[in-house]
């Protein structure tokens, strides 16, 4: 790993404390998350903190900071579609850690021809209804080491919309 195990061993458990403060918390899942953070960490070595907060982040907010309509989320999917370089080497679709609320859905399923742009969008939109919406100074982008390291271009879907709707349209 690029950066120091102490470093990292920090970032781990400032990132377990973080998550386990919502109040259904178990132990057990708690433990679990220190788990996830770690095999996230080892998946990827390039993983800077603040990658792993957004994991957690993610987790816990889903796509609401993103869009505001169906439309909205649209535009976003084309424009990052038209910018996008290679996405190979991040996952077709990920679930995030912790309570695995969310799925990082890559967008190579759209550029493929797997989902349209509208069904993403649409399953977005869905993800975020209802979310809290948190204070934009805690929203962060990846790393530059991890954009460059992995070129993530994902959406977020809820786990049960994605695993209802979009899991089997995958090959």
């Amino acid at each position: 790993m690029k950066h120091s195990i102490l470093l990292l061993f920090i970032g781990y458990w400032l990132l377990t404390l973080v998550s386990c403060q919502r109040p259904v918390k178990s132990d057990d899942v708690c433990n679990n998350c220190a788990e996830a953070l770690i095999a996230y960490a080892e998946q990827y070595p390039e993983a800077e903190p603040t990658d792993l907060y957004k994991l957690v982040f993610q987790d816990m907010y889903g796509p609401g900071h993103l869009l505001t309509d169906s439309t909205a989320a649209l535009r976003y999917i084309n424009a990052e579609l038209e910018s996008m370089t290679d996405s190979t080497s991040f996952p077709t679709y990920e679930y995030t850690l912790c309570d695995s609320n969310f799925v990082r859905v890559n967008l190579t399923l759209v550029q493929d021809g797997t989902l349209t742009a509208e069904q993403l969008a649409d399953a977005m939109v869905r993800s975020a209804e209802g979310l809290p919406t948190p204070n934009h100074k805690y929203v962060v982008s990846h790393s530059d080491a991890f954009k460059t390291a992995y070129h993530p271009h994902y959406r977020i879907v809820r786990r049960d919309i994605f695993e209802q709707e979009i899991l089997p349209l995958i090959p």
